[in-house]
This record gives structure tokens, sequence and C-alpha cells, in this order.
């Protein structure tokens, strides 16, 4: 720029005048690096939703929709700030143990021609949101109870607390390939329509998600309290899966974390 030229042009009369010739090659190195760097920087985010069918979007009528991530590159690309935006890697039904062996493997996926690399994705993101660990909690509820509606209390928290230690090595996992912004999402209550699970249940788990998440540096969003009394949040009862409204909940959440 024309000012940068007469910043520089200021540099050297003031080192010819001084004569020192060492702070003006300084000078002009410094500037020269300050220029490359502007014309190279990028400040757009590298987005990357992974995990489960949150974070693929799936809806109450398990169509894959507009979820909670796509509400979030929506908000990024609007606001001129998004450099790519990626849900590849999520699919229905992960659990935790998926999730660590797609790390593990390094999943190789083709979208639109382009070979997509699950580390290479995770070491570029700027921004990686993870939605992990409610399928777990699900399938072992069900193969502990012939009676969905009479969950044992003691036997859900020792489910819990063992798929704390996957997370755990998951999370640590993850951070070794980014060092970026990380979001992990709490858990709602699905059986929100009922009262099999007490709201002390998830209070629990929040409080103990917090504890991992913070050991790595990542963010945690709790997300019980939003979906609470909320029925246009997961309109289907035989489907866990929210609406569109209860996804863009879910965004907003996110997004209050962003601004904090």
């Amino acid at each position: 720029t024309n000012l940068t030229f007469k910043y520089l042009i200021v540099i050297i009369f003031l080192g010819d005048k001084m004569k020192h010739k060492k702070l003006i090659i300084f000078c002009f190195l410094l500037l020269i690096i300050y220029l490359i760097y502007m014309t190279f920087h990028n400040d757009k985010i590298n987005y990357l939703a992974i995990g489960d069918s949150l974070s693929l979007g799936v809806n109450a009528y398990n169509e894959e929709g507009y979820g909670y991530s796509d509400y979030l590159a929506s908000y990024l690309k609007e606001n001129n700030k998004l450099n790519n935006y990626s849900k590849d890697f999520a699919f229905a039904g992960f659990r935790i143990a998926d999730l660590q062996h797609q790390l593990d493997m390094n999943q190789i996926l083709t979208r639109q021609n382009k070979t997509l690399s699950f580390k290479k994705c995770l070491r570029e993101a700027d921004l990686v949101t993870i939605s992990i660990g409610g399928n777990d909690l699900l399938t072992e509820i069900n193969m502990s109870t012939s009676d969905i509606y009479i969950i044992d209390e003691k036997k859900l928290l020792d489910i819990f607390s063992k798929k704390m230690k996957e997370l755990d090595n998951l999370l640590k996992s993850i951070r070794k390939y980014n060092n970026g912004k990380i979001i992990l999402l709490g858990y709602y209550n699905p059986y929100e329509y009922t009262d099999i699970v007490p709201d002390r249940v998830f209070a629990y788990f929040d409080e103990e998600m917090k504890k991992v998440t913070t050991k790595y540096d990542i963010e945690f969003v709790s997300i019980y309290r939003v979906f609470k009394n909320n029925n246009d949040y997961l309109p289907n009862p035989t489907n866990i899966h929210p609406s569109n409204e209860g996804y863009k909940a879910i965004y907003l959440e996110i997004m209050k974390q962003l601004k904090k």
C-alpha cells in the first residue's frame, strides 16, 4: 500500500541520517515479512463436524436434514468467515469406539472426486464440533432392560462411567491432531416426553464431561436444559433425533460458547 511505502521511505531516511545500515536492513526485512504475511494470511475458518447422527443432522424422521453444524456453517459463510466446511466424517449410529477407530485407521473418503483424509482434515480444522457417546448409552440401556420405561439409575451411571474412560482416551487422541478450537456437545434427554430419566442424571453427565474436556483444553456445551419442556425440539416420540428447531437450539448454544 502507499502508506506502507511511505513508512519504508521514512525508515530509510532516518537510517541514512543516523548511518545505521543494520537498522535499515532489519526494518526492511520486517516490512517484507509483514507484507508476505498479509498477502497469504487467511482469517477464514476451516470447520469440521464429526461424530454421530447429530453432527450429520439426522432429523426426527431418520432423514439427513439441516443440522446444528449446517446452521453454524451458514452463519460463518454469511459473515464471510468460512473457508471450508465438512461433515463427511460424521455417521449415524457412531459410538465412541467407532470415532476412535476412524481416527486410528485414518479413514479415507472420496467426495466430489477429492480424496479426504480424516487426520489431514482434523489437522487443518480451525474449529471442530463433536457429538458422540449418546449411542453408547442408548445401546447399553436397551441391552440392560427389557422395558425402556424402567431404567435402573445406578446401572445407567455405571455405564456412563465406563464410557467416560473411552471418551477421555478419544479426546486425548483428537487433541493430538488439532490445535484449534474443539467443542464437545453434551447429551439431551431423548425420553423428554417421559420421566424415566431424572434431571439430576443429566446434570451429573454435564459435570463429568466438563472434567474430561478441561483436561484437554476442549470446550463443552450443555444442551439438556435447552431440550427440557420443549416438545417442538423432539416432535416424534418414536425417534430420538431433534427437529430443525431443535438443531437450531443446539447451534445457538454453540454460538453462546463461541462468543465468550
